[in-house]
């Protein structure tokens, strides 16, 4: 470990010791909404509520324009979720290995719970519906989406401690998640369990991961990593909206938003650092007492 990275670990414990004991404490506003969310799914449970549900919420759909709803949709994509979430530990860099374990578990259990039941999806089941993008007609719960935005409004719930943010990614989460119903891609039971995945895949990885934070080059390497990560992904997976190029235009901006932004906030860290460690460091000139000669006329005096 170099000299940048312990200035920047000392740094940077002063604006994240505060977070690191977030599970100790039990926050009691992330088991709030935890119990909301199993209360939603226990309820939608039954059948003709969550049928109910599923046609109120997807004909709502015709007041949106279908760029709209592809778009907001889309940010459940685990490219563009991925992209902002590099943002957001650019911030709380103490969260990284956490989100990692959570992001794993997220991903374990949402594809075998998906293959395990592989129910039908509404446009398998349903003929008057309304359907924006390519329709699916298999493994619906429960929904990935809807997971992988919860995990990222649960990172964000727990490494802030600013009402406005919290607000915000819990708010964003729902919205994404409703709309996976109004392009009539999922049932709201769906929605219900991935949401519970999401939410509870950070604060599970919170209690099996160490709290630590990792040096300054060891965090750029990672986040670099994981975009590289999403840009494959984005190149090589198939499109949900292929009518709309407005959804791989916008997952290309958050791409480069989030590459961009790493960029420039490690560049700026490291400038300061060296600063820092320059003001610190000890003057290396030598010091040398000078004695003044005597002149001419002391000379002769002395003689």
């Amino acid at each position: 470990m170099t000299k940048l990275d312990l200035a920047f670990i000392q740094q940077s414990n002063s604006n994240t010791t505060h977070h690191l004991d977030t599970f100790s404490k039990h926050d009691s506003g992330f088991l709030w909404v935890l119990f909301v969310l199993v209360s939603a799914f226990l309820l939608l449970m039954k059948e003709s509520v969550n049928s109910a549900y599923f046609f109120k919420i997807n004909q709502t759909s015709q007041h949106f324009s279908p760029e709209l709803l592809a778009s907001v949709t889309d940010m459940g994509n685990g490219v563009v979720t991925g992209s902002i979430m590099v943002m957001v530990l650019c911030f709380k860099p103490a969260w990284i290995l956490r989100t990692l374990l959570a992001a794993m578990i997220c991903l374990v259990m949402t594809h075998t719970l998906k293959s395990y039941f592989d129910a039908y999806r509404p446009a398998a089941l349903l003929e008057q519906i309304t359907i924006i993008g390519d329709a699916r007609h298999s493994k619906s719960f429960p929904s990935g989406h809807t997971a992988t935005i919860f995990l990222l409004a649960g990172v964000a719930f727990l490494s802030s401690r600013r009402l406005l943010s919290r607000i915000f990614f819990v708010s964003l989460a729902v919205i994404v998640g409703l709309s996976r119903i109004s392009v009539g891609a999922h049932w709201p039971i769906d929605i219900a369990l991935g949401a519970i995945i999401g939410w509870s895949s950070i604060y599970a990885a919170s209690f099996i991961c160490k709290k630590r934070l990792l040096p300054m080059h060891y965090q750029f390497l990672i986040l670099s990593a994981l975009l590289l990560l999403l840009g494959t992904l984005s190149l090589l997976s198939k499109n949900e909206f292929p009518q709309m190029p407005i959804v791989d235009n916008l997952q290309n901006l958050y791409l480069v938003s989030a590459a961009f932004f790493l960029f420039i906030r490690y560049l700026f860290i490291h400038n300061a650092m060296k600063i820092q460690l320059f003001e610190a460091k000890p003057s290396t000139h030598k010091k040398y007492n000078v004695t003044p000669k005597k002149g001419r006329a002391s000379e002769s005096k002395e003689k």
